[in-house]
């Protein structure tokens, strides 16, 4: 074969190999999105018996919001990996659309107030797939585990003084007052990336967690996964780990979600991820024992440079 016939079959290799991946980024969006969607509109109108107790209530949520935080790590992984195996560009144009897709359903429902639950299954799937995609192409600038360290403290630091005095607070004063107020008049922005969870016995969808606390999940399992890592609880049975995926950083963000809760306050959850994740990296990896000088160092100017931000802020 001459020269241009070995030039005609590496385009032709190429051209079916793109498209077979570009298949596989599809189907992984239909199936997410479907899934995700559908166990919403499920769950949400399930029965109850109508004597149920404040206690049965909560057994329910505590049941569903652990279902949904399984069903919503497991569909994560299978975006994480395909992340890691696809190329920047195509990874980028999933991003823009998963974006272009929130700006379209948050401009229909503010302008006409429509927000069935079929719609909220959709816009929640969305936020939870974008956030997979942001968190898994943020990891790939960890090259050690010792700077998860920092990561980690900053995040911590960040979200709770962002809960205590900076932004987050004002959001979560916003929609607290929204929903004590029978959600009339225009929802504020922080409602519309807050990921919602449709529960037997309730009303409406439930807000759980916003999108930053799952950006920061992603990005630290994610970035133990590039490095041959697993923090997966259920990695042991062998059987499961490929489809079912329960990372610390969920069990945390859960632990937060009962405790938020519990006290009926606003918890900063990155605090819990964080520290669990940290407690997983010091027990199971030994993560103390490798950390090097620039680790430390930035384990205490990161998080005193984003303290000094809010603080600015604030004021």
């Amino acid at each position: 074969m001459d020269r241009s016939g070995k030039q005609y079959t590496r385009n032709i290799d190429g051209l079916l190999l793109s498209t077979f991946t570009i298949s596989i980024m599809k189907k992984l969006i239909l199936l997410f999105y479907l899934i995700w969607t559908t166990l919403t509109i499920i769950c949400f109108n399930l029965p109850l018996p109508q004597n149920s107790s404040d206690f049965q209530l909560n057994l329910v949520l505590y049941f569903f919001t652990g279902t949904y935080l399984l069903l919503a790590s497991s569909l994560s992984l299978r975006v994480i990996r395909q992340v890691m195996e696809e190329k920047p560009g195509r990874v980028t144009a999933a991003i823009v659309g998963s974006v272009a897709l929130f700006f379209f359903l948050y401009l229909l429902n503010a302008n006409f107030n429509f927000s069935p639950i079929i719609m909220v299954g959709i816009s929640t799937a969305n936020l939870l797939f974008c956030a997979s995609l942001i968190g898994t192409v943020l990891s790939s600038a960890i090259r050690r585990p010792g700077e998860l360290v920092p990561v980690c403290l900053t995040s911590a630091i960040a979200d709770f003084m962002s809960v205590m005095t900076g932004p987050t607070k004002i959001m979560a004063e916003d929609i607290s007052t929204y929903y004590d107020q029978g959600m009339t008049g225009e929802p504020p922005f922080v409602d519309f990336i807050l990921i919602k969870a449709g529960i037997p016995g309730f009303a409406i969808p439930l807000p759980l967690f916003g999108i930053t606390d799952w950006i920061l999940l992603i990005l630290l399992s994610s970035a133990l996964l590039r490095m041959g890592e697993n923090d997966n609880l259920l990695a042991a049975k062998e059987k499961w780990k490929n489809y079912i995926y329960l990372p610390i950083s969920v069990l945390a963000l859960f632990g937060s979600l009962l405790f938020a809760q519990i006290t009926q306050r606003f918890v900063p959850a990155m605090v819990f991820i964080a520290l669990f994740f940290l407690i997983y990296l010091v027990v199971r990896m030994k993560i103390h024992r490798k950390l090097q000088k620039t680790d430390m160092v930035y384990s205490f100017v990161f998080p005193a440079m984003v303290a000094a931000l809010l603080f600015l802020f604030n004021n």
